[in-house]
């Protein structure tokens, strides 16, 4: 929850919001609210802000802040509707505020809209052109339309601002999809290189290597991914595969069948073909 902190308190310090502070009743709830959302009470933050809404009835600039800080206790309840309701009451007064902008395509992420997505992002863009955050948002979308060539142009300005283990995986992760095996197995590669904590980059590098057949290669980076993540279905499912795969057949189909019936449905298929003989 420490973005919701950034934007919270960045909003305590906009001059725009919080000059000319009134001694209203309202205030004195907002406060209340103001420490329980700092302490991540969100479900009792919220019962105050619209306390003070109530009170308020919204009548003036200072009382509309209240919208947008009920709007990230919305968000952080996974009430994504009503977060939504009260940013788009808010921001039409407050058009130049961005971390509201920010929040609203992150409910809308959750939501599944990525037409107001864009749209955000654009204004975002606009007003702080380069931004690694705003750009990371633009990928997250080009990514889940398999928008490949999109994604990889961002994923390359966000390279030269910083590089880091997220933007090499997500460019091996697209590097894959447009079918060039080599230059993904550059940016895996440089992911572990860069962290080597980062689990998710050994599951791609462990998947990239099972499809080149590399099962040796494929089972050192299964196992150093699971050294950091032991409960890895994932990875235990690859394990599995580059065993059976390395004509260590019963040993892969033991781990298979523990985690198919452990609720890993995927493995179903390889035991049946494999292991089994089933077609």
């Amino acid at each position: 929850m420490r973005f919701l902190f950034v934007i919270f308190f960045s909003l305590s310090s906009a001059g725009c919001l919080m000059a000319q502070m009134s001694a209203a009743k309202w205030r004195v709830t907002e406060v209340e609210g103001d420490s329980l959302l700092n302490q991540e009470n969100y479900p009792h933050a919220l019962i105050k802000y619209n306390q003070a809404i109530e009170v308020s009835k919204l009548k003036d600039a200072e009382s509309r802040r209240l919208l947008y800080k009920r709007a990230i206790c919305y968000y952080s309840l996974q009430e994504f509707q009503k977060a939504l309701d009260d940013l788009n009451a808010f921001i039409p007064y407050y058009p130049s505020f961005p971390r509201a902008k920010f929040l609203r395509v992150l409910v809308n992420r959750e939501l599944g809209d990525n037409k107001a997505q864009f749209d955000d992002i654009h204004d975002l863009e606009l007003q702080d052109p380069g931004n690694p955050d705003i750009l990371k948002l633009k990928v997250n979308i080009y990514l889940e339309e398999e928008q490949y060539d999109s994604a990889k142009i961002e994923l390359l300005k966000l390279q030269k601002i910083g590089d880091d283990e997220e933007t090499e995986t997500q460019l091996g992760f697209v590097y894959y999809n447009l079918e060039n095996a080599d230059s993904a197995f550059v940016h895996f590669d440089r992911a572990i290189t860069l962290n080597k904590s980062y689990t998710p980059a050994y599951l791609y590098m462990s998947s990239l290597c099972l499809e080149q057949e590399a099962y040796e290669m494929a089972l050192s980076y299964v196992d150093r991914g699971l050294h950091l993540d032991p409960e890895s279905k994932q990875l235990l499912f690859y394990k599995g595969i580059a065993l059976a795969e390395s004509e260590k057949l019963e040993a892969g189909c033991s781990i298979l069948a523990k985690i198919f019936y452990d609720g890993f449905d995927q493995a179903g298929d390889y035991l049946k073909q494999h292991c089994y003989g089933i077609d």
